[in-house]
C-alpha cells in the first residue's frame, strides 16, 4: 500500500468555514500526522488561516500546518494590507480569488456560488474580482501583493482566475523572481494542457489535485494526470488533494488513494513522493 510517510498536502479545506467540512483544522491535522504525513496547508476561502495554524502547531508537535490567505471579498479582495498581515503572522501562501473571481462567476453563472450550499455574500454592486485593468494589464494592487509575497519568499497560487490572468501573474512573478503555483490545473475546461505549458514556460509550478484526477468526481481520468506529469516533468509539479468537502474521502486517505492510483498507472513511486513532498516543501520554505 502506498505510504504517506513524509508527505505534505498543500491544499486542504477544513472547518471553521461557512460551509460544512469533513473535520476542523486540528482533527484534520491529527489524522494526517497519524498517517505519517509531515504537514498540510489549509486554505480558508473566507479568511487568513495563519492564526488557526499557530494553534494547531502549538498543540500538535512534530507536524506543520501552514496558513495563508485567499483574496475573496471577505478580506477585501486584492488587498495588500490583508496580505501583509497574513505574511507577517506566518502565512506562506497567497491564493488569488476563488468563488468571487469574475472568471468563476462567468463559469458558474453566479458570483460567490460554489458547490452545494457553499456561497459567499457579495458586496453591493460587486462585479467579481479581477487582477487586470481595462487595458488588460496587471493592476497596481496585484503588483503590490506580488511585491509582498516576494518580500516574504512566499507563494502566489492562482486559484480561480482566468487563463489570461494566470499567465499575466506568472509572467510578472517570473520577472520579479516570485514563486507561482497554477492551482488545480484541469479543474475546468479552460485549465487545459496548453495553459499548463504556457505557465510552465513562464517559470510557474503546476498543481494537480486528487479532486480533479483522483476518482471521486471524475472531472478528468487518472490517465490524463499521468500524461500531464510526463508533459510537465516531476520537478515542476505539486500533487495535492483539495480535499475537505463532505462528498470526498478524508484528506489523508484521498492523498493515499491518489498516490496508489498513479502508482498503478505507471508513475514511479520516487517521482510521486517528490511531487507530494519535496516540491511542496520547497515552495513553502521560508
Amino acid at each position: 500500500m502506498f505510504s504517506l510517510e513524509g508527505l505534505f498536502d498543500m491544499h486542504i479545506h477544513a472547518f471553521p468555514d461557512v460551509t460544512e467540512r469533513l473535520a476542523d483544522d486540528f482533527e484534520t491535522a491529527r489524522r494526517c500526522k497519524e498517517a505519517g504525513m509531515v504537514g498540510i496547508a489549509v486554505k480558508g476561502m473566507q479568511e487568513s488561516t495563519t492564526s488557526r495554524a499557530y494553534y494547531v502547531n502549538k498543540f500538535l508537535p512534530d507536524f506543520r500546518m501552514v496558513g495563508g490567505i485567499t483574496l475573496n471579498y471577505p478580506v477585501g479582495g486584492i488587498n495588500p494590507s490583508a496580505v501583509d498581515t497574513c505574511l507577517r503572522t506566518g502565512g506562506r501562501i497567497v491564493w488569488m480569488p476563488t468563488l468571487q473571481s469574475r472568471f468563476h462567476a462567468g463559469l458558474k453563472g453566479k458570483l460567490g456560488k460554489g458547490s452545494g450550499l457553499l456561497y459567499y455574500y457579495n458586496p453591493r454592486k460587486a462585479e467579481g474580482i479581477t487582477v487586470l485593468d481595462e487595458k488588460g494589464e496587471l493592476t497596481e494592487d496585484c503588483k503590490e501583493v506580488i511585491s509582498l509575497i516576494k518580500e516574504h519568499n512566499a507563494v502566489l497560487a492562482t486559484s480561480h482566475m482566468s487563463p489570461e490572468e494566470i499567465l499575466a501573474m506568472a509572467a510578472y512573478c517570473q520577472r520579479e523572481q516570485v514563486k507561482c503555483l497554477v492551482t488545480h490545473l484541469g479543474w475546468c475546461p479552460q485549465y487545459d494542457l496548453e495553459l499548463g505549458k504556457a505557465a510552465l514556460a513562464l517559470g510557474a509550478h503546476i498543481e494537480l489535485t486528487a479532486v480533479t484526477f483522483g476518482g471521486y468526481t471524475h472531472k478528468r481520468q487518472i490517465g490524463e494526470c499521468v500524461q500531464w506529469i510526463g508533459e510537465f516533468g516531476k520537478d515542476n509539479i505539486v500533487l495535492s488533494t483539495d480535499a475537505g468537502a463532505i462528498r470526498f474521502a478524508q484528506p489523508q486517505e484521498y492523498l493515499r488513494t491518489f498516490g496508489e492510483n498513479l502508482l498503478a498507472n505507471g508513475v514511479e513511486e520516487e517521482d510521486i513522493r517528490q511531487m507530494m513532498s519535496c516540491n511542496p516543501l520547497e515552495l513553502i520554505a521560508e
